[in-house]
């Protein structure tokens, strides 16, 4: 048996992308319903809650819950697009440098203000989203020449530029007191705790935005998956495409890494989930792929901050302990029915 690409309807666009986003929205809600202090739904909805519950609710969860849905499809659907565009189907957002300079940034943030101070949790957004940046410049300057962007190049210099800021980042990491040691651990191994104003709206200007990007351009994408010389063509101009693409989903990357931390398999395992659903149409998959990982995120969330409560797992060990061995069961199934069809 083998996966048959269907063609992108009008009909198949909205049927698939109607069931993604009732997943997220049974997600959305059961993420919201859970928690490790008890909220009396029914009475939220009727206002009729305690202060207590009003707050924990609105204040805690709701915030939470929302940072994790754009943070889980920003991820999702910026692995769609990185896993086209250098033609590599273990190309994730974190594999070009982001989560190393994003890293680097927050770790100098704490040790320069601390990691409790309010202060230093502004400094720590805005040094992360600073080094996500750098670490998009230096992968972009490397791996361009003459105006075109190299894929191969591309990903060699994501690589060794991310070696490189984790290696400042364990220096810094080696320096910090222990008390800094225990706050960059936490961060380097993603998670998410109630956000603040400015974090929401960090996410809020940058996920959409490079969402209406991806989307705008899926059309485009289909035609490059032939080869460079085809997609030109059919009248792609290649080299702005990759340009933009990489700018836009860099750029809304920076700004998940900024909030929450690297937090890895999101970009890797949900779109090679969906798209073994719903097919290689980036029409489809890239709606579909945020809905999902949008889902994925806040289950997973929801997870962290239950199942040891009162103490909280970081989401970046639940989504490995879950996204590792599911993406390898789905590798094994996927060769299995290439086999069975060769």
């Amino acid at each position: 048996m083998t996966h048959t690409a269907r063609p992108a309807t009008r009909a198949r666009f909205v049927r698939v992308t109607t069931a993604a986003l009732a997943v997220f929205a049974v997600a959305f809600l059961a993420a919201l319903a859970i928690g490790p202090e008890k909220v009396d739904l029914a009475a939220i909805v009727r206002g009729g809650a305690s202060a207590s519950e009003r707050f924990i609710f609105f204040d805690l969860r709701v915030p939470r819950v929302a940072a994790a849905a754009l943070i889980g499809g920003a991820l999702a659907i910026a692995g769609v697009v990185f896993q086209a565009l250098l033609r590599n189907p273990l190309a994730e957002p974190y594999l070009l440098g982001l989560s190393g300079g994003g890293s680097f940034g927050a770790v100098l943030s704490i040790v320069a203000f601390g990691s409790h101070a309010a202060s230093g949790v502004w400094g720590r957004t805005a040094a992360a989203l600073g080094g996500c940046l750098a670490a998009i410049a230096l992968v972009y300057a490397v791996a361009t020449r003459g105006g075109a962007m190299r894929p191969s190049t591309l990903l060699l210099a994501g690589v060794v530029a991310n070696a490189f800021f984790l290696a400042g980042l364990a220096a810094l990491q080696f320096a910090a007191s222990p008390t800094e040691a225990q706050a960059i651990l936490r961060w380097v191994m993603g998670g998410l705790s109630a956000p603040r104003d400015g974090e929401l709206l960090v996410l809020a200007i940058a996920v959409p935005f490079g969402v209406l990007v991806v989307l705008a351009l899926a059309p485009q994408l289909n035609l490059l998956a032939f080869d460079e010389e085809t997609a030109q063509h059919l009248g792609v101009d290649v080299v702005r495409l990759r340009r933009t693409l990489f700018l836009a989903t860099s750029l809304l990357t920076a700004a998940c890494v900024a909030v929450s931390g690297p937090i890895g398999f999101v970009g890797l395992f949900v779109p090679h989930a969906v798209r073994f659903v719903v097919g290689p149409d980036h029409r489809v998959l890239a709606p579909a792929s945020f809905c999902v990982g949008a889902a994925f995120l806040v289950l997973a969330d929801a997870v962290a901050r239950t199942a040891f409560a009162p103490q909280e797992l970081p989401v970046g060990i639940v989504t490995a302990v879950v996204g590792a061995p599911a993406f390898v069961a789905l590798l094994s199934r996927r060769r299995g029915f290439r086999e069975t069809a060769a």
